[in-house]
């Protein structure tokens, strides 16, 4: 890092071959379009260069440069243009509006049906979490995040985000055990109509 500070450009290099993998997980914790992650890791890359002199070692260069990433997905995140990438991803669509095959080699229609509908519902159902419990299940379950790191990043305590995650967990079980029931009441419903 101070080989970076002090303007060794191989420095900068190795810390970029280090943490790109974590920096590109981070942006794509908030977004949903693998293509939007990586204009927000670059973002972040750039941010993180320009700001270099200003890192003091308070955290690790690895929270400082994550929080970084993360501010920067968010930022997009709140963009429309992003919000509307994210619904044609989920209609299985691309950029152009084309609609896209989503199956996967070697996997049956049905096999894949079912998975991609499990997909979509749990997606519907994090993204009806509070947002402060979904940005903390995100960060700490898809990432290699520790909660001391999700923390910084969320600028709160790390029992708070511990409880946001753990809170976060429960609330999905019971909104998928709803559905559940209501789904076997619906197919109950049907076979006394039949």
């Amino acid at each position: 890092m101070a080989r970076a500070q002090g303007g060794m450009p191989d420095a900068w290099a190795e810390l970029v071959h280090r943490h790109h993998g974590a920096v590109f997980r981070t942006a794509h914790a908030a977004l949903v379009s693998s293509a939007d992650a990586d204009d927000a890791a670059q973002e972040a890359w750039i941010a993180a260069w320009k700001a270099l002199g200003e890192f003091r070692g308070r955290s690790s260069f690895r929270t400082w440069l994550l929080a970084i990433a993360w501010r920067k997905a968010l930022d997009r995140r709140r963009g429309v243009a992003g919000w509307m990438r994210m619904l044609r991803i989920e209609r299985g669509e691309d950029d152009d509006g084309r609609s896209v095959e989503l199956t996967a080699t070697g996997i049956d229609a049905e096999t894949t049906a079912l998975d991609r509908t499990a997909r979509a519902r749990l997606k519907t159902l994090v993204k009806g979490l509070p947002r402060a419990h979904r940005d903390a299940l995100l960060l700490v379950a898809t990432q290699e995040l520790t909660y001391a790191e999700a923390a910084a990043l969320l600028d709160a305590p790390v029992g708070t985000v511990k409880w946001r995650v753990s809170d976060a967990r429960r609330l999905l079980r019971e909104r998928m055990q709803r559905q559940d029931a209501g789904l076997r009441k619906s197919a109950i419903g049907l076979r006394r109509d039949t």
